[in-house]
């Protein structure tokens, strides 16, 4: 999966609170895009006790002990390939600040604005047990883990077809079978499982523009070009932004990637 999110131009972020807007989708037929789950990556204690005591660090906040957990080299991409931003004459802590808004690029001083410090996004990423093996290095470890296209070509079909001009397609998936309805908790008119669909729309209805309430379900193109809905609780996002990490010289574990796919 991580092969085909790394087309810019085919598939973008999935934000669950601004869904695509129902334009960016053909209500057309595609191949159906089966899933798979990554090998799992067991951690040793070593990196349990780091990742515990990372998540206690992100809580609280603290930049400093933050950036003591980061190792001497840090990459940063963004769907596979080096984030726009990122700067290979600078050194780590500088890259890393900048990706989670804690320094602005082409800053040397950090930036003191709350607001554009992403501290939630790191806490949903170390909030998650899954891990799994970089597909590029068998050294680092990322995670969260998302699933994964059984076949890149058939998921890179799929959105050919049902991409909409210059709009971005935003998949779901589940491993689990649930049924779609006619109309929110309305009557099934169909079950799927271990696939991955667009979503066309959302309930309550979301705007590009304005504060909208959170989603309650959304409307999901199957592969026969038909649509159904579901609760946003029963699927999960097929692009998930993900924290690596790696060995350093002492043996130790620290942070070491940033793969942004959302």
């Amino acid at each position: 999966m991580r092969s085909v999110l790394a087309l810019p131009a085919v598939l973008a972020s999935v934000l669950l609170l601004s869904p695509t807007p129902a334009a960016a989708i053909k209500k057309t037929s595609y191949p159906e895009v089966k899933i798979e789950a990554p090998a799992p990556f067991k951690p040793d204690p070593a990196l349990e006790t780091m990742r515990k005591s990372l998540a206690d660090i992100v809580r609280r906040k603290n930049v400093g002990d933050l950036s003591a957990l980061l190792g001497p080299t840090f990459f940063w991409t963004t769907y596979g390939e080096p984030a726009e931003q990122f700067d290979a004459s600078r050194d780590a802590l500088h890259n890393f600040k900048v990706a989670f808004g804690f320094r602005q690029h082409g800053k040397n001083s950090d930036n003191q604005n709350p607001e554009n410090q992403l501290w939630e996004l790191l806490d949903e990423m170390v909030s998650e047990r899954g891990l799994f093996l970089q597909d590029s290095d068998p050294e680092v470890v990322c995670g969260p883990a998302s699933a994964e296209p059984v076949d890149a070509d058939v998921m890179d079909r799929a959105i050919e077809l049902i991409q909409n001009g210059d709009e971005d397609s935003e998949w779901v998936y589940t491993f689990n079978e649930i049924a779609l309805t006619e109309i929110p908790d309305g009557g099934t008119t169909a079950r799927v499982a271990s696939i991955a669909m667009p979503i066309v729309s959302t309930h309550p209805p979301t705007t590009a523009i304005g504060n909208n309430p959170i989603p309650t379900h959304y409307e999901l193109l199957l592969p026969s070009g038909k649509t159904g809905w579901t609760e946003v609780k029963n699927v999960k996002s097929l692009a998930v932004d993900k924290l690596c990490y790696g060995k350093g010289p002492d043996g130790a574990w620290k942070i070491v990637g940033y793969e942004q796919d959302s």
